[in-house]
């Protein structure tokens, strides 16, 4: 890594030397946003964000929240079993897929909850705004630990614009082509756009049993908009996007620490068993072995209507409406060799409507407000089942009478209703031209109705898709195995709060101000979609609270040549929802429980130099301290499970008071420069080269040590030749040069104590690049 390292110093260092034979006429480029419902320079809004755009992610090959996540410090986003990780600050909702997340996704103002919703949304975007920590005031819902909000790109009234990109991925054999247009139909009145992308991922894994590579993806998506402007001062947009991914093994999992170290008994059992006898290799890599069949397919469809009037002469009003449509369905093997001992798969469908109206003072106006109304409802039906073939071996004796029911299986459906209100509203008033203050309110409720089963069954197929539930009086028997209970569990959940919030900012000049803020956070309760035992009050979980703390500063210094972001940050979160990892000799379960507290505080520093118009650097870097206050009730690990076993202990659980949440290193950030030389009068030379890094961290709740990540850093490089105007580019763009292997997440493998199923995260890319603009 030293090596890698000493790569990117240099190219920083040789850039340096030369921007200073061209004349500093630079400035750092100002981003334009709307974090707070109304477009302002990012410098002016008093949030620790980061801010990219549209032009910069394609060049990039960033395809989805989960590459973005990776050179962002403090921002993790992993694929886990049946739902993701997404974290800010060490925040986040873990695993269930009952969970709405408390690091929400907002696309063009419309609320993208479940963490699979969003997998297509970087196509052909303005820009993307990451919002660190809590964002009460102005996003419709539950962004009680931050915020992604995705602006796609609006159509042209006046020109015909656009742009067409491909590439080629050699090592996961991946081709990528994306391509927009905007054509104004009435020149300064109505204008539509059409943009698309496909790909089409050959797999970075090799799977040992089947001899093809996993993952393979297929995605497809389509996005058409029209923007047509009524009036001076009103406009009405459209839009409507289908999406739709075919994979193969998409949650490709590999096992790991086979055999298992002390205390677990070196007489290892079922998966681990088997691959010592097979000779399978099971160190971190990136080969894998698993039974055929493995599936997974996603389809998103969203429609939006937004009618807006300008405020730049009277008040701004937006209505924006949307429907949205998501349906998932994945099915695993994660028992980590070619034999069928231990299978899942999960479901989900969900249909939102959204509704919002916001009213804005006009921009001349020295009260600067905001103020609105917010509406949310949604259906989902989430299913679950997790298969036993491995049990087969233990239906003997007083278990005998299952046998004709072989392979066992235990199936969990939960079927949910949600409608959330809330109003809100903000005020800035200006005491002096430099002193303002902001404060906020926002009420909201949400109710829920959930109804919830479980039952023991018989696997029709070999990942139990469907599946035939055994007889009532087998169904004790089979707990037994299994520990699903058959049950039928109804419930509702009613939970509402005042969100007060309070924001004072001092600017010193147009490039200089700070600003210190306060604001409280609430997550609505709701449903453990996979409650197992059919015990009433297992089945909710309570709402999540916080006070949040922030100050910091936002400058611009030496004539604009250098910009110069600080937040240092303190949040007390309460009741925070957690998964939790339940293990049994037979079956491991999460289910949800409230914590008693978390506490994380933090400084995060941006810093960006621009000397020249061919040269920039910069550094982002993160200081994370995050603990649990109060978490007596933690799932155990692996071995602390099987000690409380040979000790009599039923019920497992450990306290994990004062140790950190997953996903939060103390230290994170990147290091990036970027340098463009003319070789000719109509061609560019670019190159751009970035170290992301991060400290270790631990990717399960349970903060096993067999499941922290150590230490990575990832070189990423891109160099390209084209147009000097910008027309054309072709270009080679390098990720995760050094192949760092990143753990995504670890689950333990059922009757394999001590051994894990773990993903690892796609290793180092080699892509050629070319891009064309219209104009």
């Amino acid at each position: 890594m030293r090596s890698a390292t000493k790569l990117l110093l240099l190219s920083v260092a040789s850039g340096a030397m030369m921007a200073h034979v061209v004349p500093a006429m630079a400035q750092v480029e100002e981003i334009v946003v709307t974090a707070q419902k109304r477009e302002q320079s990012m410098r002016e809004v008093p949030i620790s964000m980061v801010a990219l755009k549209g032009e910069d992610l394609q060049e990039k090959q960033v395809a989805g929240i989960e590459d973005l996540a990776k050179s962002l410090p403090n921002v993790f986003v992993a694929k886990d079993t049946v739902s993701s990780n997404i974290y800010i600050r060490g925040v986040g909702s873990g695993a269930n897929a009952g969970f709405e997340q408390a690091v929400a996704t907002f696309v063009d103002g419309v609320y993208h909850g479940r963490s699979r919703y969003s997998q297509s949304t970087i196509v052909d975007v303005e820009r993307i705004e990451v919002l660190r920590g809590p964002q009460t005031i102005y996003f419709g819902n539950n962004a009680i630990g931050g915020a992604f909000s995705v602006t796609t790109a609006r159509p042209d009234l006046d020109e015909l614009t656009g742009y067409a990109l491909a590439s080629y991925e050699f090592v996961g054999n991946e081709p990528v082509l994306e391509a927009a247009v905007s054509a104004p139909v009435v020149p300064g009145t109505l204008a539509i756009r059409l943009a698309g992308r496909y790909s089409d991922l050959g797999g970075y894994i090799r799977n040992e049993g089947s001899g093809q590579r996993n993952p393979k993806v297929e995605d497809k998506f389509l996005r058409f908009s029209a923007l047509w402007q009524m009036a001076p001062d009103w406009s009405a947009t459209i839009k409507a996007e289908y999406g739709k991914q075919d994979s193969t093994a998409p949650f490709a999992t590999q096992l790991t620490n086979c055999p298992a170290p002390a205390p677990f008994d070196p007489a290892t059992t079922f998966s681990c068993a088997y691959a010592l006898a097979t000779n399978q290799e099971t160190d971190l890599d990136f080969r894998r072995a698993s039974m055929a069949g493995e599936r997974g397919d996603t389809e998103a469809s969203e429609y939006v209507l937004k009618i807006e009037r300008d405020n730049s002469d009277g008040i701004g009003i937006v209505a924006l409406g949307s429907f949205s449509k998501h349906d998932f369905m994945l099915t695993a093997d994660t028992d980590g060799v070619i034999a069928d001992f231990f299978s899942f798969n999960t479901a989900e469908n969900l249909k939102q409507t959204t509704a919002e109206l916001r009213f804005t003072s006009p921009k001349s106006s020295k009260l600067q407000y905001i103020f609105g109304g917010y509406y949310l409802h949604s259906k989902s039906n989430v299913g679950t089942t997790l298969n036993f073939p491995f049990a087969n071996v233990l239906l003997t004796g007083p278990l005998a009478a299952l046998q004709p029911y072989a392979p066992l299986s235990g199936a969990l459906h939960l079927n949910q209703k949600e409608t959330a209100l809330s109003a809100f509203g903000a005020v800035t008033y200006p005491f002096t031209d430099q002193l303002s203050l902001t404060v906020g309110l926002r009420y909201t409720n949400s109710k829920k109705d959930g109804a919830q089963s479980g039952t023991n069954a018989h696997a029709n197929d070999p990942f139990g898709v469907s599946t035939t539930p055994l007889p009532a009086a087998l169904q004790p028997l089979a707990q037994i195995l299994t520990g699903f209970a058959d049950h039928r569990t109804r419930a509702s959940v009613n939970n509402d709060d005042f969100l007060p919030s309070a924001t004072l900012q001092y600017k010193f000049s147009s490039d200089l101000s700070v600003y210190a803020k306060f604001s409280e956070g609430f997550k609505a309760g709701g449903f453990d979609a996979v409650e197992l035992t059919g015990i009433a009050d297992r089945l909710t979980y309570a709402p999540e609270t916080v006070n949040a703390f922030e100050i910091g500063l936002k400058s611009l210094l030496f004539d604009r040549t250098v910009s110069f972001n600080l937040a240092m940050f303190l949040s007390k979160y309460k009741d925070l929802q957690q998964s939790v990892t339940e293990i049994t000799p037979t079956s491991a379960f999460i289910s949800v429980t409230n914590v008693g507290g978390l506490r994380t505080q933090g400084v995060e520093m941006e810093l960006n130099w621009q000397p020249s118009r061919r040269f920039n650097a910069g550094v982002n870097l993160a200081y994370l301290d995050s603990y649990y206050k109060d978490y007596a009730n933690a799932g155990c690990t692996a071995a602390q499970s099987v000690e409380a076993s040979q000790q009599g202990v039923s019920v497992c659980v450990q306290d994990l008071s004062g140790e950190s949440p997953p996903f939060a290193p103390r230290w994170a950030g990147n290091v990036h420069a970027s340098y463009n030389h003319p070789i000719s009068d109509t061609l560019e030379f670019n190159a751009d080269a970035s170290l992301a890094f991060s400290g270790s961290y631990n990717v399960n709740a349970d903060k096993d040590p067999l499941t922290q990540q150590k230490a990575w850093q990832l070189l990423d490089l891109r160099l390209g030749i084209g147009d000097i105007d910008g027309k054309w580019q072709l270009a080679f763009v390098g990720k995760n040069l050094t192949n760092e292997k990143i753990v995504g997440s670890a689950t333990d493998v059922v009757a394999s104590p001590g051994s894990f199923a773990k993903t690892v995260e796609r290793g180092r890319t080699l892509a050629v690049q070319m891009r064309y603009k219209l104009n």
